[in-house]
């Protein structure tokens, strides 16, 4: 597109790699106006059937990634006066399924993580922040995935997300729900009991992810 781009590995969930990634950005692009968290792993297996290794990796790169990397960026763009925090997370960050209890809790931890940032920022002129929350995503990450009615709550497709990500940050808008329908989840859940949510997820889905997915940025 005529755009002159870099790329630079990095392990997220390495918080020594991820700040001297974040001094080689620095150098050789400039300030950063714009971090985007979306890397991620789902192992989707129950707690029992989990490895100790594979349940440490999640939380590092789900949710701790984001503590080294907003920590690595952020500081110049308070100074700047000019930043956005943007995290991709997931639905299941609200309304955790089984069979993927490691991902559920580090989306949860990053929605926690991802509201007291934002609220932290309200002081704070030129720097806003973004939380997508979408429903499951056509990427190869969930793959094995299986939706009980997927005519009524089909995948969203990845540029779908990508383009409405871009147009919540160019509005700051704090939070996106992917559909507009998962505000129906978030609005039955705070005011039906237990035994009604079970039937919801019943209707709404059925999920098995057979195989382990990374998430890449």
């Amino acid at each position: 597109m005529g755009t002159e781009c870099h790329y630079f590995v990095c392990d997220v969930g390495n918080r020594e790699e991820v700040y001297q990634q974040a001094k080689a950005v620095r150098e050789k692009v400039g300030d950063i106006t714009i971090l985007v968290n979306n890397a991620a792993v789902v192992h989707g297996k129950s707690l029992m059937d989990s490895d100790d290794d594979a349940l440490l990796k999640s939380q590092h790169i789900n949710t701790l990634g984001q503590f080294w990397t907003t920590k690595a960026f952020l500081p110049r763009m308070l100074e700047l006066q000019n930043g956005h925090i943007v995290c991709l997370n997931s639905v299941l960050a609200l309304s955790a399924i089984p069979g993927a209890i490691d991902y559920c809790t580090s989306k949860a931890s990053s929605f926690a993580f991802m509201e007291s940032l934002t609220l932290g920022l309200l002081d704070c002129p030129g720097v806003n922040a973004t939380t997508v929350l979408p429903f499951h995503t056509s990427t190869e990450m969930f793959q094995g995935m299986r939706i009980r009615f997927p005519k009524l709550f089909p995948p969203l497709k990845p540029e779908t997300v990508a383009r409405r990500t871009v147009e919540a940050v160019q509005m700051n808008q704090a939070l996106l729900l992917l559909p507009w329908t998962m505000n129906i989840l978030v609005i039955l859940k705070s005011i039906l009991p237990q035994s009604a949510l079970e039937e919801i997820h019943k209707f709404s889905g059925s999920y098995t992810c057979m195989n382990t997915f990374k998430g890449r940025t």
